[in-house]
């Protein structure tokens, strides 16, 4: 492997450089618990390569907080979600490992509040970025504009690649305000067939925003299952938030990574970690090797 210890170089040439890209397709019926390394797959702006499994060498340093990357996105910037005020081992049951908890909605009695952002009595709002705003987008936007907005790195965060909250329902389902059980396309990708994406389908979905949640779908990508997995690196120990939603049958449900590791719907007026996920710019320059005791350091 090559490091860059003492210059300054851009991040997305060090992880490729750092890791060898898998030429095959994994099988993601099962969990990643040892260090597979990185896959490539395709997102809305092209190639994507991410991590999967128990991975040693995805560590960020920024903006005094620890970071683990889930991804290079197809435009080049990278995809890093929240670990803590430290560093945390693969394995290790850390509350530090989130922000805060919080009910995704205060609300659930209609499948609306599945909505990142929502419209009453729609599926979605009518235009990208438009909505009243989740109760965890709300916690999200506080923590960003008093960790990030307007400090020095804040310039490095990019919006462009989007979160998706992909609210497209099941193969044969019908989207209903309320009244009727049907569940979304990210639960027929992750529980039934087994197949994650990272394209967003509809861009009203996609939020242009600097920060947002992780998906079920890069959770399954990074390893997860809805089987228990205490081993790969988005295991915390704790219930923590996707943004994807997963089903309605009188309560809106958005998919959770459980204190097992595992993924499931809960309801979204439940209580559960919030860990942010942001874009660095493909601009950005890093020092570091990625370990856990020698981070990526963005500059």
């Amino acid at each position: 492997y090559l490091y860059f210890d003492e210059q300054q170089t851009l991040l997305k040439d060090v992880i490729l450089a750092n890791n060898e890209v898998n030429s095959s397709i994994p099988d993601f019926s099962q969990a990643a618990t040892t260090d597979e390394g990185m896959y490539a797959t395709t997102d809305n702006l092209g190639t994507s390569y991410y991590f999967r499994g128990a991975i040693e060498n995805n560590y960020v340093q920024f903006a005094g907080y620890y970071w683990r990357i889930n991804r290079i996105n197809g435009d080049g910037s990278i995809r890093i979600i929240y670990d803590g005020t430290s560093a945390h081992a693969n394995g290790e049951s850390s509350s530090d490992r989130q922000i805060s908890a919080s009910a995704f909605n205060s609300s659930s009695n209609a499948s609306y509040y599945v909505g990142y952002t929502y419209q009453a009595s729609a599926q979605r709002p009518s235009s990208q970025n438009s909505g009243t705003a989740s109760t965890i987008k709300g916690i999200l936007d506080n923590w960003y504009s008093t960790n990030i907005s307007g400090k020095e790195l804040d310039d490095k965060v990019v919006s462009t690649p989007g979160f998706c909250n992909d609210r497209n329902t099941r193969s044969g389902d019908s989207w209903v305000s309320s009244g009727t059980t049907f569940y979304y396309a990210s639960y027929e990708r992750v529980v039934i067939n087994k197949t994650p994406t990272l394209q967003c389908s509809n861009n009203i979905d996609l939020y242009t925003t600097k920060e947002g949640l992780i998906t079920a779908d890069e959770v399954m990508f990074a390893g997860g299952t809805t089987s228990s997995n205490n081993s790969y690196y988005l295991y915390t120990g704790q219930y923590y938030w996707t943004m994807s939603p997963s089903h309605y049958n009188g309560y809106a449900g958005v998919f959770s990574v459980g204190s097992t590791g595992s993924l499931g719907g809960s309801i979204v007026n439940g209580t559960y970690g919030v860990r942010p996920v942001i874009n660095i710019s493909s601009e950005a320059t890093i020092t570091g090797s990625g370990t856990m005791f020698d981070p990526y350091v963005v500059q």
